[in-house]
């Protein structure tokens, strides 16, 4: 009887070859195979029957939901922070995590560092409450999470920024120099990892609304980050004062976390192969407009309308 993981997980995983797919050419080619209705590499088609096979939820776990490139970096800085003052209200630079770690060293990514192949994180030696982050879609996530009681934060972000953002990260992290209007097509046909971003985006957003899930978009926590945060706080189960609102509202904004060494660092490496100063770029609100020609804007925003039409979720959410 062979007792082989691994030859357990090839077996699971023996159908990826019949999968229909395409190349992300902004990735480099990347083939991306289409599972469950979305754009995946392999690899993380793997990851994510192994979470499903082997992770145990419990209901005090924390998860922190996203699209790449829409707020993830941002959402594990202020659950860090958040947890650091509910632990320790006299919150000082001595337990000051984020001034030594990038916030993706604090939060392990469920699918790839605690799971999987190259599974780097031991999911035994994460204290309690556990906070993880992940890009899956809400009908990939395990039906253990969803009856798990844990806690889902999902953040989101205008379909054009986050476009802009994801072009300039997989660009400079690629090598890739294909035109943004090649990308920007790829984007609104689905072909980006973790795409459609408009499915990914309405899924959490059905689920908006329910006891253990909280949606909150990159620019409410822009336009007001002291509610927001407040908001998202309690729904963590942490009671902050005003004080310490204001003290995870400055720790983690983009211009002091921008500025701090280890965010700047050019040698220290992402378990991705990124750089940890690529994903602090310039944390705007309306770098689509300004880069994407109004034909470009009309065609996103268009298919955003379409595809989340009788939701409830617009475009106003995001403040377009």
């Amino acid at each position: 009887m062979d007792t082989n993981p691994q030859a357990g997980l090839h077996e699971e995983t023996s159908f990826l070859s019949n999968l229909p797919k395409t190349e992300w050419k902004l990735a480099a080619n990347t083939t991306l195979l289409h599972w469950k209705g979305f754009w995946l590499i392999p690899v993380i088609i793997k990851s994510a029957i192994s979470v499903e096979s082997q992770f145990n939820p419990l209901p005090s776990d924390i998860l922190l939901a996203s699209f790449p490139k829409a707020g993830t970096t941002w959402l594990k800085a202020l659950a860090t922070a958040i947890l650091s003052h509910d632990s320790n209200p006299n919150n000082d630079s001595q337990t000051d995590q984020l001034q030594t770690q990038n916030p993706h060293e604090l939060i392990p990514f469920l699918e790839m560092e605690t799971f999987g192949e190259n599974a780097s994180r031991d999911i035994n030696q994460i204290p309690s409450p556990r906070v993880f982050n992940t890009h899956l879609s809400y009908s990939i996530l395990p039906e253990s999470v969803k009856k798990s009681g844990c806690r889902i934060i999902y953040i989101s972000r205008n379909p054009a920024d986050t476009f802009v953002s994801s072009w300039h990260y997989y660009s400079k992290m690629f090598g890739t120099k294909i035109p943004l209007e090649e990308a920007f097509d790829e984007f609104c046909n689905g072909i980006i990892v973790g795409g459609p971003f408009v499915d990914h985006v309405l899924e959490y957003w059905r689920e908006n609304g329910k006891e253990n899930v909280l949606f909150v978009t990159y620019e409410e926590l822009k336009e007001d980050p002291h509610k927001h945060v407040r908001r998202i706080a309690e729904f963590m189960g942490c009671s902050l004062s005003g004080d310490e609102i204001e003290q995870v509202v400055w720790q983690c904004s983009f211009e002091r976390l921008s500025q701090l060494d280890v965010n700047k660092d050019e040698e220290r490496v992402h378990w991705s192969g990124s750089k940890f100063n690529s994903f602090f770029r310039r944390g705007f609100v309306g770098d689509g407009k300004k880069l994407l020609s109004p034909e470009m804007m009309e065609r996103i925003e268009t298919l955003a309308k379409q595809r989340w039409e009788g939701s409830g979720l617009e475009l106003k959410v995001f403040g377009a």
